[in-house]
């Protein structure tokens, strides 16, 4: 197949697949078949979702310094905190969701 691009277009395309260790045939396939499965899935990688994403690493590390607290509190009395269960039982749940998010916007993204 062969498509007409400016210089400054074909600059651009092979610093991109250089930068992703793919010839530039290559590179444009696969930056083709990422977004025709975008456009299946009905979900586009934007950078609102990018910044959500950092919202919910953020998130889960306050989720941790609480745990860490509790767990201090638990080894200083030998007492665990009747917060713990539930604590652990949400960050578990919370891992899970973000687990399954980042594997379907891998596959997305390749």
């Amino acid at each position: 197949m062969r498509f007409r691009v400016s210089d400054e277009e074909y600059k651009e395309i092979c610093e991109a697949a250089h930068r992703a260790g793919a010839a530039y045939g290559t590179f444009i396939v696969h930056t083709v078949q990422a977004v025709n499965r975008q456009h299946r899935s009905g979900y586009e990688l934007t950078p609102d979702t990018c910044e959500e994403l950092r919202g919910i690493a953020r998130q889960l590390n306050r989720i941790g310094v609480n745990l860490n607290q509790l767990a201090r509190i638990a080894n200083a009395t030998g007492q665990v905190p009747c917060e713990l269960p539930a604590a652990l039982a949400y960050l578990q749940n919370v891992l899970r969701r973000v687990d399954a998010s980042s594997v379907e916007l891998g596959r997305l993204q390749r």
